[in-house]
């Protein structure tokens, strides 16, 4: 009998069922992604899905003249483009790696058929897009309705935690796109936030140094975000996740 080899480290595909994960593992090519890799264009046909090991993926929502929000954070538990499993081949969005990592990818016909078939499968795929919705509904409020300190706090958190660690390559230019503010307008905040102690921040190097006091100052959005992760991820240790209904 042939011995299967190791699973990656994405979430979804570390869980499939045997039959599942072989279906799929045949066409799947190792790839690096560097730091503002782009995964898919705005209005452009989605040829690739990219599952995600290790890496920070960041949806942004564009306006004509090229300005943008960040509206969803991707780690190891799901992967990019979603819209091409759900009869969607392009989207109106921006996807791009902002935290260099590693992954596997796959055509998105491959994918769409697999989904398609139901399973195991199918299921991951749902809980990760409601997650993902659960980000984007609660981007919208917190754009609008909370402070830029605590918005900084959160989005610093939310990165943290997909890339699994407190040390973060960020540029300002890059929070300030994110958060929809301009640049001396994140200097003021991440500055507030560095002298209270709560993170370090050189040469677009940020480090965590007291995730109970960010928490404190992050606004209600990062709780009401972990909470739902929480509620369906189940992180058993460092390498090991899991899928909850």
């Amino acid at each position: 009998m042939q011995e299967l080899q190791p699973r990656p480290r994405n979430l979804i595909l570390a869980q499939l069922p045997d039959a599942e994960y072989e279906a799929l593992a045949r066409f799947l090519v190792p790839v690096e992604l560097p730091l503002e890799t782009r995964l898919s264009e705005p209005n452009e046909p989605i040829e690739f899905v990219y599952f995600l090991n290790s890496g920070l993926i960041s949806t942004d929502a564009l306006t004509e003249k090229g300005e943008s929000v960040e509206v969803g954070l991707i780690g190891r538990e799901g992967f990019a483009g979603l819209p091409a499993l759900l009869d969607q081949p392009q989207m109106s969005h921006s996807v791009l790696m902002q935290g260099v990592g590693e992954g596997l990818r796959i055509r998105s016909s491959i994918v769409r058929d697999q989904f398609l078939k139901g399973g195991e499968f199918q299921r991951l795929v749902h809980s990760f897009a409601y997650l993902q919705l659960v980000q984007a509904s609660q981007s919208v409020l917190c754009n609008r309705m909370h402070e830029v300190d605590e918005r900084l706090a959160r989005w610093l958190l939310s990165s943290a935690d997909r890339m699994e660690s407190d040390s973060l390559n960020l540029t300002q230019e890059f929070l300030a796109q994110m958060l929809g503010v301009q640049r001396s307008t994140v200097t003021v905040a991440a500055g507030d936030l560095q002298r209270a102690g709560f993170i370090g921040y050189s040469r677009g190097k940020i480090n965590i140094l007291d995730r109970p006091a960010l928490i404190k100052k992050a606004c209600e959005c990062y709780s009401i975000v972990t909470s739902s992760y929480d509620r369906i991820i189940i992180k058993k240790d460092v390498d090991e996740l899991s899928y909850v209904d």
